[in-house]
């Protein structure tokens, strides 16, 4: 039995340590909320300024929410407002691909999640609203595209800030645009998300 349990946790570290190993450096391509779960209905624990960088530790299989660490907080924002290097370029999680970026298939488990992440914040006394809560498919977002992807895919009319680039060592921010140039309300990952 006491092999047993040993073994057990041998692998548990192991398999730890290869997700680990499998997490993607990125940054938050705008202020996005950074939630306690995979909907806009979770808690927010606060908003990642754009420009963060962030470990993304893997992303649900449809890749519409990301489980990432920033600032010391575990917790899920929306794929599209991480980017990733590709090429000498930062490019949005979503025109990479999970399997092509390396970032892992996770699921979520609020119970577990939250057991493993929350325990003592201030937020945790509600676990038990959370518990039996199922997120919801996020609305107007569609499965991705085997094969290549054009940039975009995810959103109808969607263009891609211009000028991405590599962040400085402290943070990253998109290059200034004439006025006219500026992406809409959505892709500036407005508070509500």
């Amino acid at each position: 039995m006491k092999m047993l349990k040993l073994a057990s946790a041998v692998l548990a570290l192991s398999m730890t340590g290869a997700l680990a190993a499998q997490a993607a450096p990125g940054f938050t391509t705008a202020n996005v909320n950074h939630r306690t779960g995979p909907d806009t209905d979770f808690p927010s624990m606060g908003v990642i300024p754009e420009g963060t960088s962030v470990d993304v530790r893997g992303c649900l299989r449809d890749e519409s929410w990301c489980d990432v660490i920033a600032g010391g907080n575990r917790g899920w924002v929306f794929s599209e407002y991480l980017a990733l290097s590709r090429r000498g370029q930062y490019v949005p999680v979503p025109d990479i691909g999970l399997r092509d970026a390396r970032i892992p298939v996770v699921t979520f488990l609020a119970a577990n999640y939250w057991r493993q992440h929350y325990t003592g914040r201030p937020w945790f006394k509600e676990r038990d609203r959370w518990v039996s809560f199922k997120p919801r498919p996020r609305p107007g977002w569609k499965a991705p595209p085997s094969g290549p992807r054009k940039a975009g895919w995810w959103r109808h009319g969607y263009q891609a800030p211009s000028g991405m680039r590599a962040p400085p060592d402290r943070g990253w921010k998109r290059p200034d645009r004439p006025r006219g140039d500026r992406p809409g309300p959505d892709h500036r990952g407005d508070h509500r998300r």
